[in-house]
Protein backbone atom coordinates (compact mmCIF):
# COMPACT_ATOMS: atom_id res chain seq x y z
CA UNK A 1 0.00 0.00 0.00
CA UNK A 2 1.26 3.49 -0.85
CA UNK A 3 2.15 5.76 2.05
CA UNK A 4 0.19 8.60 0.49
CA UNK A 5 -3.04 6.60 0.83
CA UNK A 6 -2.26 5.41 4.35
CA UNK A 7 -1.81 8.92 5.78
CA UNK A 8 -5.06 10.46 4.51
CA UNK A 9 -6.25 11.24 8.08
CA UNK A 10 -3.57 13.96 8.33
CA UNK A 11 -3.46 15.03 4.69
CA UNK A 12 -4.50 18.67 5.23
CA UNK A 13 -2.22 19.17 8.25
CA UNK A 14 0.69 17.60 6.38
CA UNK A 15 0.15 20.04 3.51
CA UNK A 16 0.51 22.85 6.07
CA UNK A 17 3.76 21.28 7.30
CA UNK A 18 5.12 21.10 3.74
CA UNK A 19 4.23 24.74 3.01
CA UNK A 20 5.78 25.94 6.27
CA UNK A 21 8.86 23.78 5.70
CA UNK A 22 9.40 25.34 2.27
CA UNK A 23 9.16 28.83 3.76
CA UNK A 24 11.71 27.92 6.46
CA UNK A 25 14.20 26.99 3.74
CA UNK A 26 14.21 30.51 2.34
CA UNK A 27 17.15 32.68 3.35
CA UNK A 28 18.50 36.13 2.55
CA UNK A 29 21.95 34.87 1.72
CA UNK A 30 23.40 32.68 -0.99
CA UNK A 31 24.21 29.85 -1.28
CA UNK A 32 21.94 28.98 1.68
CA UNK A 33 18.90 30.24 -0.23
CA UNK A 34 19.84 28.19 -3.29
CA UNK A 35 20.29 25.08 -1.19
CA UNK A 36 16.91 25.77 0.43
CA UNK A 37 15.22 26.00 -2.98
CA UNK A 38 16.93 22.78 -4.01
CA UNK A 39 15.82 20.92 -0.87
CA UNK A 40 12.24 22.18 -1.12
CA UNK A 41 11.94 20.45 -4.51
CA UNK A 42 13.00 17.09 -3.07
CA UNK A 43 10.25 14.52 -2.73
CA UNK A 44 10.69 13.60 0.91
CA UNK A 45 8.10 11.37 2.55
CA UNK A 46 7.67 13.69 5.58
CA UNK A 47 7.45 10.48 7.56
CA UNK A 48 8.41 11.99 10.93
CA UNK A 49 5.96 14.93 10.79
CA UNK A 50 3.27 12.40 9.86
CA UNK A 51 3.91 10.55 13.14
CA UNK A 52 3.67 13.82 15.09
CA UNK A 53 0.33 14.70 13.47
CA UNK A 54 -1.20 11.23 13.77
CA UNK A 55 -0.21 11.02 17.43
CA UNK A 56 -1.68 14.47 18.12
CA UNK A 57 -4.95 13.57 16.41
CA UNK A 58 -5.21 10.44 18.54
CA UNK A 59 -6.43 12.67 21.36
CA UNK A 60 -9.21 15.17 21.80
CA UNK A 61 -8.76 18.94 21.54
CA UNK A 62 -5.29 18.55 20.03
CA UNK A 63 -3.16 21.64 19.55
CA UNK A 64 -2.68 21.07 15.82
CA UNK A 65 -1.01 24.45 15.33
CA UNK A 66 1.82 23.40 17.63
CA UNK A 67 1.85 19.93 16.09
CA UNK A 68 2.38 21.45 12.64
CA UNK A 69 5.26 23.59 13.95
CA UNK A 70 6.85 20.57 15.62
CA UNK A 71 6.43 18.62 12.39
CA UNK A 72 8.32 21.32 10.47
CA UNK A 73 11.09 21.42 13.07
CA UNK A 74 11.44 17.63 13.02
CA UNK A 75 11.71 17.61 9.22
CA UNK A 76 14.42 20.29 9.43
CA UNK A 77 16.35 18.15 11.94
CA UNK A 78 15.97 15.13 9.65
CA UNK A 79 17.08 17.10 6.58
CA UNK A 80 20.13 18.38 8.45
CA UNK A 81 21.06 14.85 9.50
CA UNK A 82 20.79 13.62 5.90
CA UNK A 83 23.09 16.40 4.68
CA UNK A 84 25.66 15.55 7.34
CA UNK A 85 25.32 11.79 6.64
CA UNK A 86 25.85 12.33 2.92
CA UNK A 87 29.02 14.33 3.62
CA UNK A 88 30.40 11.56 5.84
CA UNK A 89 29.43 8.84 3.34
CA UNK A 90 30.54 10.89 0.30
CA UNK A 91 27.16 10.06 -1.20
CA UNK A 92 26.26 11.53 -4.58
CA UNK A 93 22.56 10.65 -4.86
CA UNK A 94 19.62 11.33 -2.54
CA UNK A 95 15.92 11.15 -3.54
CA UNK A 96 16.98 10.62 -7.17
CA UNK A 97 18.87 13.93 -7.21
CA UNK A 98 22.42 15.00 -6.53
CA UNK A 99 23.25 15.38 -2.85
CA UNK A 100 23.90 18.85 -1.45
CA UNK A 101 27.56 17.98 -0.88
CA UNK A 102 28.04 16.78 -4.46
CA UNK A 103 26.62 20.09 -5.76
CA UNK A 104 28.02 22.63 -3.30
CA UNK A 105 30.96 20.83 -1.70
CA UNK A 106 31.51 19.65 1.86
CA UNK A 107 32.37 22.95 3.53
CA UNK A 108 29.20 24.74 2.45
CA UNK A 109 27.11 21.62 3.09
CA UNK A 110 28.27 21.36 6.70
CA UNK A 111 27.19 24.95 7.30
CA UNK A 112 23.89 24.33 5.51
CA UNK A 113 23.16 21.37 7.78
CA UNK A 114 24.02 23.44 10.85
CA UNK A 115 21.77 26.22 9.57
CA UNK A 116 18.81 23.84 9.29
CA UNK A 117 19.41 22.62 12.84
CA UNK A 118 19.50 26.21 14.08
CA UNK A 119 16.20 26.92 12.29
CA UNK A 120 14.65 23.80 13.83
CA UNK A 121 15.60 24.67 17.39
CA UNK A 122 14.57 28.29 16.89
CA UNK A 123 11.10 27.03 15.94
CA UNK A 124 10.95 24.69 18.93
CA UNK A 125 12.10 27.41 21.35
CA UNK A 126 9.29 29.71 20.16
CA UNK A 127 6.70 27.15 21.30
CA UNK A 128 7.56 28.15 24.90
CA UNK A 129 7.72 24.58 26.15
CA UNK A 130 11.00 23.84 27.99
CA UNK A 131 10.30 20.07 28.05
CA UNK A 132 9.91 20.07 24.28
CA UNK A 133 13.18 21.92 23.76
CA UNK A 134 15.01 19.74 26.27
CA UNK A 135 13.64 16.54 24.74
CA UNK A 136 14.63 17.31 21.17
CA UNK A 137 18.03 18.65 22.31
CA UNK A 138 18.67 15.33 24.05
CA UNK A 139 17.65 13.41 20.93
CA UNK A 140 19.89 15.55 18.70
CA UNK A 141 22.75 14.67 21.03
CA UNK A 142 21.86 10.99 20.80
CA UNK A 143 21.88 11.20 17.01
CA UNK A 144 25.43 12.57 17.15
CA UNK A 145 26.45 9.84 19.60
CA UNK A 146 25.02 7.20 17.26
CA UNK A 147 26.91 8.60 14.28
CA UNK A 148 30.14 8.78 16.30
CA UNK A 149 29.71 5.20 17.55
CA UNK A 150 29.10 3.98 14.01
CA UNK A 151 32.24 5.72 12.76
CA UNK A 152 34.25 4.42 15.72
CA UNK A 153 33.19 0.87 14.85
CA UNK A 154 33.99 1.13 11.13
CA UNK A 155 35.69 -2.07 9.94
CA UNK A 156 35.17 -3.63 13.37
CA UNK A 157 34.30 -7.10 12.16
CA UNK A 158 33.52 -8.27 15.69
CA UNK A 159 30.77 -5.70 16.31
CA UNK A 160 27.78 -7.32 18.00
CA UNK A 161 24.08 -7.22 17.19
CA UNK A 162 23.52 -5.49 20.55
CA UNK A 163 25.99 -2.74 19.65
CA UNK A 164 24.42 -2.31 16.24
CA UNK A 165 20.94 -1.94 17.76
CA UNK A 166 22.20 0.66 20.23
CA UNK A 167 23.69 2.66 17.34
CA UNK A 168 20.52 2.67 15.24
CA UNK A 169 18.38 3.57 18.24
CA UNK A 170 20.48 6.67 18.73
CA UNK A 171 20.87 7.52 15.04
CA UNK A 172 17.26 7.00 14.00
CA UNK A 173 14.76 5.39 16.34
CA UNK A 174 14.74 7.84 19.26
CA UNK A 175 13.70 10.66 16.93
CA UNK A 176 10.67 8.65 15.75
CA UNK A 177 9.86 7.85 19.36
CA UNK A 178 9.99 11.57 20.21
CA UNK A 179 7.70 12.40 17.29
CA UNK A 180 5.03 10.06 18.65
CA UNK A 181 5.46 11.11 22.27
CA UNK A 182 5.37 14.84 21.54
CA UNK A 183 2.38 14.39 19.26
CA UNK A 184 0.60 12.49 21.99
CA UNK A 185 1.37 15.27 24.46
CA UNK A 186 -0.06 17.87 22.09
CA UNK A 187 -3.13 15.63 21.73
CA UNK A 188 -3.64 15.78 25.51
CA UNK A 189 -3.34 12.02 25.87
CA UNK A 190 -2.75 10.33 29.21
CA UNK A 191 0.81 9.58 30.33
CA UNK A 192 0.20 5.87 29.75
CA UNK A 193 -0.94 6.43 26.15
CA UNK A 194 2.00 8.77 25.47
CA UNK A 195 4.37 6.11 26.80
CA UNK A 196 2.76 3.54 24.50
CA UNK A 197 3.08 5.82 21.48
CA UNK A 198 6.73 6.47 22.33
CA UNK A 199 7.30 2.70 22.44
CA UNK A 200 5.54 2.31 19.11
CA UNK A 201 7.83 4.95 17.57
CA UNK A 202 10.99 3.40 19.01
CA UNK A 203 10.19 -0.09 17.70
CA UNK A 204 9.07 1.34 14.37
CA UNK A 205 12.33 3.29 14.08
CA UNK A 206 14.47 0.23 14.76
CA UNK A 207 12.59 -1.77 12.13
CA UNK A 208 12.81 1.14 9.67
CA UNK A 209 16.60 1.25 9.94
CA UNK A 210 17.05 -2.53 9.68
CA UNK A 211 14.95 -2.56 6.48
CA UNK A 212 16.97 0.41 5.21
CA UNK A 213 20.19 -1.51 5.82
CA UNK A 214 18.83 -4.52 3.92
CA UNK A 215 17.87 -2.28 1.00
CA UNK A 216 21.35 -0.71 1.02
CA UNK A 217 22.72 -4.17 0.23
CA UNK A 218 20.07 -5.52 -2.12
CA UNK A 219 18.14 -2.53 -3.46
CA UNK A 220 18.39 -0.87 -6.84
CA UNK A 221 19.75 2.68 -6.94
CA UNK A 222 17.02 3.78 -9.36
CA UNK A 223 14.27 2.42 -7.11
CA UNK A 224 15.79 3.74 -3.89
CA UNK A 225 16.65 7.14 -5.33
CA UNK A 226 19.90 7.22 -3.38
CA UNK A 227 23.38 5.74 -3.49
CA UNK A 228 23.55 2.06 -2.57
CA UNK A 229 26.26 0.11 -0.76
CA UNK A 230 27.21 3.31 1.08
CA UNK A 231 27.46 1.63 4.48
CA UNK A 232 29.72 -1.09 3.13
CA UNK A 233 31.96 1.48 1.43
CA UNK A 234 32.48 3.14 4.81
CA UNK A 235 33.06 -0.16 6.60
CA UNK A 236 29.85 0.15 8.61
CA UNK A 237 28.75 -3.25 9.86
CA UNK A 238 24.96 -3.37 9.50
CA UNK A 239 22.79 -6.25 10.72
CA UNK A 240 22.82 -8.22 7.42
CA UNK A 241 26.63 -8.02 7.33
CA UNK A 242 26.87 -9.04 10.99
CA UNK A 243 24.68 -12.10 10.36
CA UNK A 244 26.56 -12.95 7.16
CA UNK A 245 29.95 -12.88 8.90
CA UNK A 246 28.65 -14.79 11.93
CA UNK A 247 27.33 -17.68 9.82
CA UNK A 248 30.42 -17.94 7.59
CA UNK A 249 33.16 -20.52 8.04
CA UNK A 250 36.54 -19.21 9.19
CA UNK A 251 37.93 -19.40 5.66
CA UNK A 252 34.88 -17.75 4.07
CA UNK A 253 34.80 -15.07 6.76
CA UNK A 254 38.35 -14.03 5.86
CA UNK A 255 37.30 -13.82 2.20
CA UNK A 256 34.21 -11.73 3.05
CA UNK A 257 36.25 -9.35 5.21
CA UNK A 258 38.69 -8.88 2.33
CA UNK A 259 35.81 -8.08 -0.04
CA UNK A 260 34.27 -5.56 2.39
CA UNK A 261 37.65 -3.91 2.89
CA UNK A 262 38.42 -3.90 -0.84
CA UNK A 263 35.06 -2.41 -1.90
CA UNK A 264 34.13 -1.64 -5.49
CA UNK A 265 31.33 -2.91 -7.72
CA UNK A 266 32.72 -6.42 -8.21
CA UNK A 267 33.08 -6.97 -4.46
CA UNK A 268 29.63 -5.51 -3.86
CA UNK A 269 27.97 -7.91 -6.28
CA UNK A 270 29.60 -10.91 -4.60
CA UNK A 271 28.66 -9.69 -1.13
CA UNK A 272 25.09 -8.99 -2.21
CA UNK A 273 24.74 -12.57 -3.43
CA UNK A 274 26.34 -13.90 -0.26
CA UNK A 275 24.03 -11.83 1.95
CA UNK A 276 20.98 -13.25 0.16
CA UNK A 277 22.20 -16.86 -0.17
CA UNK A 278 23.47 -17.09 3.42
CA UNK A 279 20.07 -16.08 4.75
CA UNK A 280 21.45 -12.89 6.32
CA UNK A 281 18.88 -10.70 4.56
CA UNK A 282 15.90 -12.91 5.44
CA UNK A 283 17.13 -13.19 9.03
CA UNK A 284 17.50 -9.42 9.30
CA UNK A 285 14.00 -8.93 7.94
CA UNK A 286 12.68 -11.37 10.55
CA UNK A 287 14.27 -9.22 13.25
CA UNK A 288 12.65 -6.14 11.70
CA UNK A 289 9.33 -8.00 11.64
CA UNK A 290 9.62 -8.76 15.37
CA UNK A 291 10.06 -5.05 16.09
CA UNK A 292 7.02 -4.26 13.93
CA UNK A 293 4.99 -6.72 15.98
CA UNK A 294 6.23 -5.05 19.16
CA UNK A 295 5.29 -1.65 17.74
CA UNK A 296 1.74 -2.79 17.01
CA UNK A 297 1.35 -4.21 20.52
CA UNK A 298 1.97 -0.72 21.89
CA UNK A 299 -1.13 0.67 20.17
CA UNK A 300 -3.68 -0.36 22.77
CA UNK A 301 -5.89 2.62 23.57
CA UNK A 302 -5.58 4.33 20.18
CA UNK A 303 -8.91 5.13 18.53
CA UNK A 304 -10.07 2.71 15.84
CA UNK A 305 -9.41 4.70 12.66
CA UNK A 306 -5.98 5.95 13.68
CA UNK A 307 -4.98 2.60 15.15
CA UNK A 308 -5.44 1.11 11.67
CA UNK A 309 -3.38 3.95 10.19
CA UNK A 310 -0.55 3.33 12.67
CA UNK A 311 -0.67 -0.40 11.87
CA UNK A 312 -0.67 0.28 8.12
CA UNK A 313 2.38 2.53 8.56
CA UNK A 314 4.14 -0.29 10.42
CA UNK A 315 3.35 -2.71 7.57
CA UNK A 316 4.55 -0.13 5.05
CA UNK A 317 7.90 0.18 6.87
CA UNK A 318 8.41 -3.57 6.69
CA UNK A 319 7.37 -3.95 3.05
CA UNK A 320 8.80 -0.77 1.52
CA UNK A 321 11.12 -0.93 -1.47
CA UNK A 322 12.53 2.60 -1.23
Amino acid sequence: MELEKIIKPVHSELDAVKDNYASQLKARFEPINGIGRYLSKSRGKFFRPTLVLLSAKSGKNADLGKAISVGVAVELIHAASLIHDDIIDEAVLRRKRKTVNSKWGNAISVIAGDYLLAKAFDMISKLNDPKLLSGFSKTAGRMCEGEMAQLANAYNFEVTEKRYLDIIKRKSAYLLSDCCAVGGTLGNLSDEKIKRLAGYGLNLGIAFQIVDDCLDLTGDENDLGKSVWQDMEEGKLTLPLIFMLRSASRKNKIKLIELITLGGNAAHRILKGEAINSGAISRSRKVASSYIRSAKKKLGGCNGVLRKTFCDIADYVLERKS
